[in-house]
């Protein structure tokens, strides 16, 4: 089992070298969705657009209305990030999983999208809840016991949602491998393969880090050209925005496909392992 999590914590740049045009696609994909979000961002925070400039983001900094207006534009980035998920990971999984199904970058509309968006929903509440409720924990621990207390909770709690997050991740690929709900499968699944999984999750986000690295790298001079134009017209400050512009949906779709092939492979391996039920 240790194996065969170490070889599928790699699928995700197999995926990329077998179908480069699906993940350019599903850049594409991306790319429409941060426009989507972009355009909910600018009447819910173009008011203060320039308070929260001025402060740098800081949530500390800015005054009641400027908070709340960020606070409604990041629930209504929730809708659109979901089905960003759904759409893009049943994508991903379906190259994994039926690599025969090729047409348009794997990407379909249809009871699998429906059942993986189901499934994000529930295990993001699941999530949030957990989080919510311990950092309601800590703070209280903050005020009852002073600090240490609290920072030795926060590192519980934090061990905690690593490990929920693991017990949680097979649930969406087999819901999609075997084309039904699969919570009480995965949450089984996840039990008996848990080292493995921490450990696949562990050189997952390694390799993802590592590809946004690369991708800051090469967009450092892009962001220099369109710093330096101090905002005046010019070709290379077009050329430079228009990079940018791709190379973050780009970046996006790399690290998504690299983050969610493996779970993909490793349920497969575990089905076909006869480790859980078909």
């Amino acid at each position: 089992m240790s194996t065969s999590a170490t070889e599928a914590a790699f699928e995700g740049f197999r995926v990329t070298r077998s179908r480069p045009g699906a993940v350019l696609l599903w850049a594409g994909v991306w790319l429409v969705g941060l426009i989507a979000m972009m355009l909910l961002l600018v009447p819910l925070v173009g008011p203060w657009i320039e308070e929260i400039g001025a402060t740098g983001g800081d949530a500390a900094q800015l005054s009641p209305e400027a908070t709340a207006g960020l606070q409604r534009a990041t629930l209504a980035f929730i809708p659109v990030l979901l089905v960003l998920q759904a759409l893009l990971s049943a994508a991903v999984y379906r190259v994994v999983l039926r690599p025969e199904e090729k047409a348009f970058g794997s990407l379909r509309v249809g009871r699998d999208e429906a059942r993986v968006l189901i499934v994000a929903l529930l295990t993001s509440l699941i999530s949030a809840s957990v989080n919510f409720g311990g950092e309601w924990l800590v703070r209280a621990a903050m005020g009852a016991a002073g600090p240490l207390v609290a920072t030795g909770l926060s590192l519980l709690l934090t061990a905690g949602l690593v490990a929920l997050w693991v017990r949680l991740s097979l649930i969406a690929p087999l819901t999609f491998l075997k084309r039904r709900f699969a919570f009480r499968d995965g949450w089984a699944a996840s039990g008996r393969a848990f080292w493995p999984l921490l450990g696949m999750t562990v050189i997952v986000i390694t390799l993802a880090f590592v590809v946004v690295l690369l991708l800051i790298i090469i967009g450092w001079p892009m962001q220099s050209v369109l710093t330096a134009s101090g905002g005046a017209a010019s070709p290379a400050a077009a050329v430079g925005a228009l990079l940018m512009l791709l190379l973050i949906p780009l970046g996006m779709a790399l690290v998504t496909t690299i983050t969610w092939a493996p779970f993909a492979a490793i349920s497969r391996d575990l089905l076909e392992g006869d480790l859980i039920k078909g």
